[in-house]
């Protein structure tokens, strides 16, 4: 399955390109390869995508890829963009629903980081 295919590429590209982490920080979508300063080792970055509103970076940890609710807008990635798109991750939502998705476990795991 593509999806499959894209947790384990996601995970092996990060553990080889891994610099070191410095703030999390909001910045433009680029098309680069290499992973950016702000992305620590067990880290990855994606874009929350839509018409209504500009995208936004947020930077999560890896465990997300096993998450129902985040593998639902991956899902949902798969079927608007199909996996041909290059650089950072992008997921069809809002911002604000992207991030409340990862606020459920916040609670529950204190490490999760993303941009607000």
């Amino acid at each position: 399955m593509m999806l499959n295919h894209l947790m384990g590429k996601l995970k092996n590209i990060h553990l080889q390109l891994i610099p070191k982490f410095n703030d999390v920080v909001e910045t433009p979508r680029e098309n680069n390869e290499v992973v950016p300063n702000d992305v620590k080792e067990g880290y990855f970055a994606v874009f929350s995508v839509n018409a209504e509103e500009e995208p936004r970076r947020f930077i999560v940890e890896l465990h997300w890829l096993t998450d129902p609710s985040f593998l639902k807008l991956l899902k949902q990635a798969e079927n608007e963009y199909g996996f041909a798109q290059k650089g950072v991750l992008e997921v069809p939502c809002r911002a604000a629903e992207l991030q409340k998705i990862l606020k459920i476990k916040i609670g529950m795991n204190t490490t999760a980081n993303f941009a607000v």
